[in-house]
């Protein structure tokens, strides 16, 4: 085994992410990989999926370990073909679909049996056995998110010291806990990004207990503070209130239920418009539905943006009304822009907005958002409120970073 540190006495920490698109979790990376100082630590970086924005805005420190990294997204069409190949091409070297059946039926009988089939988890473990391995040895080595990193990091790279973040509600999201404990076991610390996913994790994984802790994703208040002063937000000249959603066109963040929400707004006369950051596989079937409740000139599909910012800083409303949540970035950084919020109580969502103080929590249903929003929009005080309630909040993260250092000691 070689010395603790390198000959130039940094210690070597390696972060494996799923993918490098402008997600949450990524963001949150690029957030701590700016904290971390490189004068003390080797920072790299390994993608299971070599694809991704996120490649742009790495910090010129960080070694980027992924061959001819891509930059394009990982979520439009030519993203989804590329990763479609990439667990094609895994099935076929040296025959793993033969050894990855039980594992593909067992997942896929527990998301059939929870309802919640989510056709990425099927093929994560495929995709961390079939990723590049490296003979290097590092002093940490970090899965920053579930499922293939997670796998990666707890059977394939070495390591002093390994750790898992979780950033989403473990149980909710169809992660099956009998298949993942081998994975668990080997990691010396796990991150949960709230409260409410640690307490959900270790529902999971009761005897985790003693090194499962409380970490926060990282914010970069001040970075989003003056992004939202560059670029141009809304042009449309639309003169009603704007509500706004940053998040992948997914299932989880419940679009479907809010643009009939919308629909009915609009039906009681309310001047408004719903725009919505983000891109996905859920795209057709969202501009169906929102052809299918009258909705096109008012339910608008933005696509994705390297700066959305100026649109949170413009938008009259923020929501989050998500099926599920961890610690949910995007609404996070509508908080530290002041944006008045309508979000759904799920694990992350609670610990982020006090009801009635910096926003409105309501269960979700299409109902409750129609009766959140119209809260919101008859009071223009409330929303003054909360935005003199948000203005100039503090954050951080000493005691978070000193979890991390702690382990490359």
């Amino acid at each position: 085994m070689r010395n603790e540190t390198n000959s130039d006495g940094k210690k070597k920490i390696l972060f494996v992410t799923n993918t490098m698109g402008r997600a949450g979790a990524e963001k949150c990376l690029q957030a701590l990989l700016e904290l971390l100082d490189p004068e003390k630590y080797d920072l790299s970086v390994y993608s299971i999926i070599n694809r991704g924005e996120l490649y742009d805005d790495m910090p010129e420190y960080v070694h980027i370990l992924n061959k001819k990294p891509c930059n394009k997204s990982v979520l439009d069409n030519a993203g989804l073909w590329a990763t479609a190949r990439q667990i094609l091409w895994s099935l076929l070297k040296k025959f793993s679909f033969i050894t990855y059946i039980p594992y593909f039926c067992r997942v896929l009988a527990h998301q059939i049996k929870t309802k919640h089939l989510d056709f990425s988890k099927l093929f994560w473990m495929l995709l961390a056995r079939n990723a590049k391995r490296f003979n290097e040895e590092y002093d940490l080595a970090v899965a920053f998110i579930e499922g293939a990193a997670t796998y990666y990091v707890s059977k394939y790279v070495k390591a002093r010291k390994k750790a898992a973040y979780v950033h989403i509600d473990y149980l909710a999201a169809g992660y099956l806990p009998k298949l993942d404990k081998p994975y668990y076991d080997r990691m010396d610390n796990i991150f949960c990004v709230s409260d409410c996913v640690r307490q959900v994790f270790l529902t999971a994984y009761p005897e985790y207990e003693s090194k499962t802790f409380f970490f926060h994703n990282m914010v970069p208040r001040d970075r989003i503070l003056r992004l939202a002063k560059e670029g141009e937000g809304f042009n449309d000249d639309f003169d009603g209130l704007r509500i706004l959603t940053v998040g992948r066109l997914h299932y989880q963040k419940a679009y479907d239920l809010a643009i009939p929400a919308l629909a009915e707004l609009r039906r009681r006369g309310h001047n408004v418009r719903w725009y919505v950051i983000g891109e996905g596989a859920e795209e057709d079937n969202l501009r169906a539905l929102i052809k299918e409740n009258g909705v096109e000139d008012s339910f608008i599909l933005m696509g994705c943006f390297a700066n959305p910012y100026p649109y949170i800083a413009g938008c009259d409303i923020y929501s989050q009304a998500s099926r599920f949540e961890g610690w949910c970035i995007a609404l996070a950084e509508s908080l530290v822009l002041a944006r008045p919020v309508l979000a759904s109580r799920c694990a992350g969502n609670e610990e982020q907005v006090t009801d009635g103080k910096t926003g409105v929590l309501i269960d979700l249903s299409t109902e409750n958002i129609v009766d959140g929003m119209e809260k919101l929009i008859n009071s223009p005080e409330l929303r003054a409120e909360f935005t003199k309630n948000l203005s100039g909040v503090a954050l951080d993260f000493k005691k978070d970073l000193k979890m991390l250092y702690a382990l490359t000691e």
